[in-house]
């Protein structure tokens, strides 16, 4: 199989996310049709409209997936609940997992030849409890965080056991595993907290941990190159320049014009104050501010490769503080920050 077919049809979930519009973006100029499944039927942002087809459902409706889906190329499954609290993992498992399974018996029925399912960095295995030195890992590095109870992760890793055995069965499946995605385009704000934080000089100190970063156009390119020269069944991590946490936050404040954090805190410190404040959120009802999911996270002391990736896919990552400056561009464009 040769990829996608010059003007031919990809199907996208997560088009009003933070990655899947810009695949959406980068499908249109690259000259394909796209359909973008989207649950208010619509996409934000100016995107041509001549070659997009927008349809609105969910991840639940698979009558609804597999008509939309016929006559695709591609699928591109990005639509993910991303949130990390444990208290929501029934919703979120809904979402990640059942609504993974549910695309995948759509394509199969529609007919779909290729599926590229976006993952996560997370579900790539890392030592624990976090040793001193710094630690890379790869693509080779299995999951083992099922102990520790953290929904995200464990539920996109759920999520990849249906997507490989759906390879198994005969359909050409690619798994990607972006990292910490900065850059233009976070319509939905998730990342737009980091950069408000150290406005308003409430970054005082950081996690002592380590984080992988990456441009989410650089990430989108991938995801393309994925679905035409990936090999099926396999895994890429889609990352760039590490860095700690505490770094990270003072180059953010750096292009949002704040303040960056003064000091390092212990981890013992950070998963205390996470277990405090979810257990003001389950009296709140509110999530957490910093989550043990979060938390956990943020004290990893892991570089992840993307070798592999640069090796197969032809896959590279802009430097952090453009991604960075084109990121807070793109918030004050809006008018939040």
């Amino acid at each position: 199989m040769n990829g996608i077919p010059r003007r031919k049809t990809a199907f996208v979930t997560g088009g009003t996310g933070f990655l899947g519009w810009e695949i959406i973006r980068q499908l249109l100029e690259a000259g394909h049709h796209v359909v973008a499944l989207s649950r208010s039927g619509d996409l934000p942002g100016d995107l041509p409209r001549a070659a997009l087809e927008i349809v609105r459902g969910d991840l639940d409706d698979v009558e609804t997936l597999t008509e939309a889906m016929r006559g695709a190329s591609v699928v591109y499954h990005v639509a993910a609940d991303v949130r990390m609290w444990r208290a929501k993992w029934v919703e979120i498992e809904r979402t990640n997992v059942t609504g993974t399974r549910n695309m995948l018996s759509a394509a199969r029925r529609a007919g779909v030849p290729r599926f590229v399912f976006t993952s996560t960095g997370s579900t790539i295995g890392k030592p624990y409890p976090p040793p001193h030195a710094v630690v890379t890992v790869d693509e080779t590095s299995p999951y083992n965080f099922a102990p520790l109870q953290m929904v995200y992760p464990h539920t996109k890793w759920l999520a990849e056991q249906e997507v490989e055995r759906a390879g198994r069965e005969g359909l050409f499946v690619v798994i990607t595993h972006p990292v910490a995605v900065f850059g233009p385009g976070d319509w939905k704000r998730n990342v737009l907290p980091l950069f408000w934080a150290t406005r308003k000089g409430t970054t005082i100190a950081a996690p002592n941990g380590i984080r992988t970063t990456c441009d989410v156009r650089d990430v989108a390119t991938a995801h393309l190159a994925a679905a035409e020269r990936g090999s099926s069944g396999r895994h890429y991590i889609l990352g760039g320049e590490a860095l700690s946490v505490r770094a990270l936050l003072t180059r953010i404040a750096a292009a949002a014009g704040g303040k960056a954090p003064r000091f390092t805190l212990p981890d013992r410190a950070v998963m205390g104050l996470s277990f405090l404040m979810e257990s003001a959120s389950r009296l709140t009802g509110r999530p957490p501010m910093l989550s043990h999911e979060m938390a956990l996270q943020s004290t990893f002391r892991v570089r992840l490769s993307s070798e592999r990736a640069a090796r197969e896919l032809g896959y590279t990552s802009r430097p952090l503080d453009v991604s960075l400056a084109d990121a807070a561009r793109f918030y004050r464009e809006q008018g939040w920050l």
